[in-house]
């Protein structure tokens, strides 16, 4: 530590000012230098300044893409120290290609094929190393079969989609690099198996029912397709078959007036042409949910959404919605049963907020649904060293989904001049982002805050921007030897399921490759508390 002490002291000499050593990192300024060993041995000297580790932020992801002019593919590392350097240099490969055909076997003539025109075919990042962000290319077939991909380097798999009725193909998982040509044989129409069935509830037969035949980990093994008059169904799958399930549920191009389809628990699984579904029980009624939203003062609310999701406790579910006319009026055709049904408006801040999600049995009168206002939360925004921030800090929060409805962004605000800021949603839970503007250095923040009661003003705690980490380093060619100009550097954490990959800082390289990112040093930089 001695140099960059010495440094320190130089400079607080100077300014004659006191000087913290860990001060010039955590605000975004550094100790200049020409070379490494002129920095303390926990920091690096790049673009002139020192560069020292993290404090609390440990393990990164990156993901880095070049501009699409120069044919380099993606890069993605995980693992990314930050404790033991904020130096990161990143490799971009060339794009590889790879062409091939799609033909199909001729039933009765041996090694004879048929091109198959209009066929997708899929290369999907078998092995990615941010799980959540597995990259695919897409190519389609023409009139010879033949068909081109650029990808870059992995393990990937194969999907080839030949038109309907023919069933998905996948061939085996290819390791890089791809051999070209990927000459794709398809079995012959005689090859592949024919299932079919017949789907019956109590003593009706199910007509205008989607069924798809799908393999244990959720993959598609059929095209879908509908029963007809009489309940039957016919799917075209693999030669075998492979063991499937049946996905029954509703056809999405069914008419509203249509009586309701539920969709049903997986049947399976089968491992023959001909599956025993058996009765999948009576079905209730059809019954019509209608009725009325209106905001707290009693007047109606057009254009909301009706979210009706069926209870029943047989396994299967309905699922509809209805959109309010200008009187507020909605109505949807259901099945006899209870059911949560809750009323969404927009978001616009002038509008009521998301109703509270009411049960009800069906058949019933005219339904009333009481939207209330909106809920405010206001806060403020401070600096690491506890300082209020200026204005033009973007605030975004993201209301997080719940059984009906789906997750809601609200309309982005700004932070005043006096760091304030307001936001206006539903009450609940959301994922709150702080994002400073580039010049002031400062990371940008994401933590979890609650919305209360519905109507009321909420005090959110003080958000507190943590301590800048630059992460800085070179994006180049192959080895090295060509900086790639415009690469966006992109770094991820873990959100609190561990699952799921938000993006904490990002940054572009510049004419000579080099970019810094300004990220939080925090502990957990991902929805955490205020």
């Amino acid at each position: 530590m001695k140099a960059r002490a010495a440094g320190c002291l130089l400079l607080a000499a100077a300014a004659g000012v006191a000087c913290n050593i860990r001060d010039p990192r955590l605000s975004g300024a550094a100790l200049p230098c020409s070379s490494s060993a002129q920095c303390s041995t926990d920091s690096v000297c790049f673009l002139g300044e020192c560069r020292g580790t993290s404090s609390q932020l440990s393990l990164v992801m990156a993901e880095v893409r070049a501009p699409g002019d120069q044919q380099l593919g993606v890069v993605q590392r995980v693992g990314i120290d930050l404790r033991q350097s904020t130096l990161v240099d990143f490799q971009l490969q060339p794009l590889l290609h790879a062409s091939g055909t799609v033909v199909q076997s001729v039933d009765g003539q041996p090694g004879a094929t048929t091109p198959v025109p209009d066929a997708g075919v899929v290369l999907t990042d078998s092995t990615p190393a941010i799980a959540d962000r597995a990259a695919s290319v897409v190519a389609q077939t023409d009139a010879s079969g033949a068909f081109s991909l650029t990808f870059a380097s992995s393990t990937s798999t194969l999907l080839v989609v030949p038109p309907a009725p023919a069933p998905p193909t996948r061939p085996p998982p290819t390791a890089p690099p791809l051999i070209s040509p990927l000459n794709i044989v398809l079995p012959a129409p005689g090859q592949l198996a024919h299932v079919s069935g017949t789907l019956v509830s109590g003593p009706s037969r199910l007509a205008g029912v989607r069924v798809t035949a799908i393999d244990a980990s959720g993959q598609p093994l059929s095209v879908a397709t509908t029963t007809d008059s009489s309940g039957a169904f016919s799917l075209q799958l693999p030669p075998g078959p492979p063991s499937y399930f049946l996905q029954i549920g509703p056809d999405e191009a069914a008419p509203a007036t249509d009586p309701a389809i539920p969709s049903f628990p997986l049947q399976g699984p089968f491992t023959d042409t001909a599956p025993a579904i058996g009765d999948l029980g009576a079905l209730p009624a059809p019954a019509t949910l209608a009725g009325t939203v209106l905001d707290v003062r009693q007047h109606p609310v057009a254009a909301a959404q009706v979210l009706a999701l069926s209870l029943d406790p047989t396994g299967w579910t309905i699922s509809r919605q209805a959109v309010t006319d200008g009187s507020g009026a909605f109505s949807m055709i259901v099945r006899a049963g209870q059911y949560a049904v809750q009323a969404v408006p927009d978001i616009d801040p002038a509008l009521p907020g998301v109703s509270e999600p009411i049960v009800v049995p069906l058949p019933a009168p005219g339904l009333a649904i009481v939207c209330p206002d909106k809920s405010q939360g206001t806060g403020a925004v401070i600096r690491p060293d506890g300082q209020r921030v200026g204005a033009g800090h973007q605030i975004t929060a993201m209301r997080l989904p719940n059984r009906l409805v789906a997750a809601r962004m609200l309309r982005a605000t700004s932070t005043d001049a006096a760091g304030s800021f307001t936001i206006v949603g539903d009450r609940g839970h959301y994922r709150l982002e702080v994002l400073p503007p580039p010049a002031t250095g400062l990371p940008r923040k994401i933590v979890s805050v609650e919305l209360g009661a519905a109507g009321l003003v909420t005090q959110l705690p003080l958000l507190q921007l943590s301590p800048a980490l630059a992460v800085v380093g070179t994006v180049g060619r192959t080895a090295g030897q060509t900086p790639v100009v415009g690469a966006t550097v992109d770094f991820f954490a873990l959100d609190a399921s561990g699952t799921r990959s938000v993006l904490i800082g990002s940054a572009l390289s510049d004419a000579l490759g080099r970019y810094q990112a300004v990220l939080p040093d925090a502990p957990t930089p991902t929805d955490q508390p205020p």
